[in-house]
């Protein structure tokens, strides 16, 4: 990001894109997939599988309230 700032001289909306859309996209994958790892290797493997499966199901059926939310608010 020092790079983009002062080097590249990207704009600050191009930095913003980069650190949150891209780094932090990735940083939040990279968290859960090693917590799902580490699940697994520790011989948790239910527990791993329930981790795994519970985020991706919550974490779209959290997408679909609030698209379902916003529409119900915002016709």
């Amino acid at each position: 990001m020092q790079l983009a700032a002062t080097r590249a001289g990207f704009n600050p909306y191009v930095r913003l894109f980069i650190a949150t859309g891209i780094l932090g996209g990735y940083t939040t994958f990279s968290a859960f997939a090693y917590e799902t790892y580490v699940l697994s290797a520790d011989a948790f493997s239910l527990q791993s599988l329930a981790y795994a499966g519970g985020s991706v199901v919550v974490g779209v059926a959290a997408a679909y309230l609030g698209v379902v939310l916003v529409r119900a608010v915002h016709p």
